[in-house]
């Protein structure tokens, strides 16, 4: 995992090196440089649909947010996208917009402070990304990533040629399973789909929904060591997130739970879970917000 969570940190020192300079450059054709300026991009990612990954994504922007982290959240889960919902937005402009050509600054909805939406557009389907379409959504993406300390992508669940795309371009997996068994042999199929296709990541796996932490630790260990065993693949345990009554509430009144409720079982696992997450993605040698700790 050493050398997956070195180019994270490289990418987030990239990123404060660039927001320091005001992020200037230039690339040919008039938008941002791609490439040292970009934030780190998180494929959220599960094996099935069902498993919690639209609110944990949703939730986890939010916590991100709470400490004065700037986030864009892409809902990558065309036709069937879920963030705007429950965000209660509803966008002009969508992914698929973006991807005919549509300018990603006209998309861009800004639902809370310090959290950005490309929604995915509910009944908007988005069956192939050829690849003119796929590099105009990267490149609209790349092109406002270095105002961001992150990129958050909410994939469609299973496997598909969007996320074989999103990690070959650097995006890196955190899958998402709940304790049930076809959560558990759906993500196992995951993290093998990733080996055959030869992805070379190291995947995060976060446990959604347990009913207590021995609970999600048997589950995140089945997994981590079937991967380790069969797979010769390294996945990280990022966390889990308590079953919760409130998620459902939350869901209904169209708010996310940091904010209907947030001090549930459920927002605190977020919290923790965007600790982790940041903690391994922060540039060595500086703190959280980006200035030097003391050695």
């Amino acid at each position: 995992m050493g050398d997956q969570a070195s180019r994270l940190r490289e990418q987030m020192s990239l990123w404060l090196k660039a927001q320091r300079a005001g992020s200037d450059a230039m690339s040919d054709d008039g938008g941002r440089a791609v490439d040292a300026s970009s934030a780190p991009v998180f494929a959220i990612m599960s094996g099935k649909g069902g498993v919690g990954k639209t609110n944990l994504c949703v939730n986890l922007a939010l916590a991100f947010a709470e400490d004065g982290v700037r986030v864009l959240l892409v809902d990558a889960d065309a036709g069937f996208a879920d963030v705007e919902i429950l965000f209660d937005s509803t966008p002009l402009l969508t992914l698929w917009d973006v991807a005919a050509g549509a300018p990603m600054e006209e998309a861009l909805l800004a639902p809370r402070p310090h959290v950005d939406v490309l929604a995915g557009g509910s009944g908007r389907f988005f069956d192939e990304v050829d690849d003119t379409a796929w590099n105009r959504l990267w490149r609209g993406i790349a092109n406002v990533s270095p105002r961001y300390a992150c990129v958050l992508v909410d994939c469609a669940p299973g496997v598909h040629a969007f996320g074989e795309r999103m990690l070959r371009q650097g995006a890196h997996p955190i899958c998402v399973v709940t304790p049930e068994p076809t959560a558990i042999t759906d993500g196992y199929a995951l993290l093998k789909w990733m080996r055959v296709k030869k992805l070379g990541v190291e995947p995060w796996l976060v446990v959604n929904r347990a009913k207590s932490r021995a609970e999600a630790d048997d589950t995140a260990a089945r997994l981590v060591d079937a991967a380790a065993k069969f797979l010769n693949m390294q996945v990280a345990y990022a966390g889990w997130i308590r079953d919760d009554p409130a998620l459902v509430k939350s869901v209904m009144a169209r708010r996310p739970l940091l904010q209907l409720v947030p001090g549930s079982p459920a927002a605190s696992g977020y919290r923790q879970l965007a600790r982790w997450v940041r903690e391994r993605a922060r540039p060595a040698g500086r703190g959280a917000d980006g200035e030097e700790t003391a050695r």
